[in-house]
C-alpha cells in the first residue's frame, strides 16, 4: 500500500493544479500561494519517496513529468491572465512544449522511437520557468521583497533557456528520426 504513496501525491498535485490557475487568473495570489507551495513540496516528496524506498513505478514515471508540465502550463496561463507575466513569454513556453508534444506524437505513431529522455537543457529551462513563476507570485505577495528585482532576470533567462532547449530538442528529435530504422 505504501508503495503507491508517491503516485497518490502526484495525483493530488494534478488535481490541485486547476485551482492554482483559477486563483492566479482571478488575481487571488494569497489563495494560490499555499497551493503552489504544496505543489512544489509534493513534487520533491514524491520523488524522494520513490527513490528512497524504491517505490518507482511505470505510472509514476509518466504521471510525475505530466504533473510538472501541467503545473508549469497552469502557472504561466494563470499569471498571464492575471497580468503578472507578459504573453510573449507564455507563448514561448507553450510553443516549445507543443513542438515537443507534436514530435513525440509523430514518433509514437510513425516510428519505432519510444524513449524521449529529458535533456539537461530542458531541466534548466524548467528551473528558470519555475523560478520566474515563483518570483512573479512573490512579487505579487510582497512587492518590496528583494526577490522582486530578480523577476526581470528570470524573465529573460526563461525566454533564452526555453528557446535554446526547444532548439536542442528539435535537433535531438531530428537526429533520432535519422537513426530510427523506419
Amino acid at each position: 500500500m505504501m508503495r503507491h504513496l508517491p503516485n497518490a501525491i502526484t495525483i493530488l498535485r494534478i488535481l490541485l493544479t486547476p485551482l492554482i490557475g483559477v486563483r492566479l487568473a482571478q488575481g487571488d495570489v494569497r489563495g494560490a500561494f499555499p497551493l503552489i507551495f504544496f505543489a512544489g513540496i509534493s513534487d520533491g516528496v514524491d520523488g524522494y519517496l520513490a527513490r528512497r524506498f524504491d517505490w518507482k513505478s511505470k505510472l509514476g514515471s509518466v504521471l510525475d513529468p505530466l504533473a510538472d508540465k501541467l503545473l508549469v502550463a497552469t502557472l504561466f496561463l494563470g499569471l498571464g491572465f492575471g497580468g503578472a507575466l507578459p504573453w510573449w513569454v507564455v507563448i514561448i513556453v507553450f510553443a516549445r512544449d507543443l513542438m515537443i508534444l507534436a514530435f513525440s506524437a509523430y514518433a509514437l505513431l510513425f516510428t519505432r522511437i519510444r524513449s524521449f529522455p529529458p535533456s539537461i537543457w530542458g531541466k534548466i529551462s524548467t528551473f528558470f520557468q519555475l523560478m520566474l513563476a515563483g518570483g512573479c507570485v512573490m512579487r505579487m505577495l510582497w512587492p518590496d521583497f528583494w526577490l522582486s528585482a530578480t523577476v526581470p532576470l528570470f524573465l529573460w533567462g526563461t525566454a533564452a533557456a526555453t528557446i535554446w532547449s526547444g532548439i536542442h530538442y528539435a535537433h535531438t528529435g531530428l537526429q533520432m528520426m535519422k537513426e530510427s530504422p523506419d
